[in-house]
């Protein structure tokens, strides 16, 4: 299953202070550390290690330097727009991972990075022709994710996640058509999709299609059992459990809520839409 639900999974993996640490805080941490390091490597005449790092379907596929369909992710020089994309990353990110959780998110991740080059190598196999990648992509799948999993939530002047993704989507698609990077738009469509299906499918319906590629004898194995909690019968009020929440939330954010306290909300939730039906 893409999301792996377990305390462990989903919890910080530690805390600055009053401030959550995600994989997500990693993932950005080593961006800025890379953009520095990038940027040492040019003002000191590093040359060849900087043209080792981006992606370039001819070295990667005819010179075996293999490397370099993760490393072009962390070749990244000083650029406004660059640190635009990872505050987007760290905002939007921390929402996907809650709900995929870490294991589930790092694999989104790896895939939306690797989905890429695997499919310009492919084109260079097809036409012979050298193709170049950034990670703007993968970042962007990120938004993606977080837009199907909230799709009304709202933005900037009251514009809904979903408005956003289709906008910022279709002005990306394109600027790639108006420049003739066929490819290009081949991988930003690939990996919006990919996005779209781990939020709507991979996980929402608990469907693990990663498994699905193995043969059935490597899916079928001995029932599992499970304990079901005993059965609670004395009435739920859902402010005694809304209101501390609440409180907490407006304290330190929504990301500060563990595993229990969420399902514990989504309860009191489900308790108060029953008593407005009836």
């Amino acid at each position: 299953m893409i999301a792996n639900r377990t305390p462990e999974n989903h919890d910080p993996i530690t805390w600055v202070g009053r401030v959550p640490v995600f994989a997500t805080t990693i993932i950005v941490a080593l961006y800025v550390a890379s953009m520095v390091a990038v940027t040492l490597l040019g003002a000191f005449g590093s040359d060849f290690i900087l043209s080792k790092l981006p992606f370039d379907s001819i070295a990667a596929l005819r010179d075996w330097e293999l490397w370099r369909c993760l490393t072009y992710a962390f070749a990244n020089p000083p650029d406004p727009w660059f640190v635009i994309e990872l505050v987007m990353l760290y905002l939007f990110g921390r929402d996907v991972e809650q709900f995929l959780g870490r294991a589930g998110f790092v694999r989104l991740y790896l895939g939306l990075l690797l989905l890429g080059p695997s499919l310009l190598i492919a084109a260079t196999l097809a036409t012979g022709l050298d193709f170049k990648l950034t990670q703007q992509w993968a970042n962007f799948g990120i938004f993606i994710a977080f837009a199907a999993l909230y799709p009304n939530a709202q933005l900037v002047f009251q514009i809904t996640a979903k408005v956003f993704a289709w906008v910022l989507l279709g002005v990306n698609v394109l600027q790639l058509v108006y420049n003739q990077q066929w490819p290009q738009v081949s991988v930003l469509l690939a990996t919006s999709a990919l996005a779209w299906y781990a939020i709507r499918h991979g996980a929402a319906l608990n469907f693990d299609f990663l498994s699905r590629l193995r043969p059935v004898s490597h899916r079928t194995g001995r029932p599992r059992l499970r304990v079901m909690p005993p059965p609670q019968d004395a009435p739920v009020d859902p402010h005694r459990i809304i209101d501390p929440l609440l409180d907490k939330i407006s304290r330190d954010g929504l990301a500060s809520l563990t595993r229990r306290e969420r399902e514990q909300l989504e309860r009191a939730r489900t308790v108060l839409l029953e008593k407005d039906r009836g």
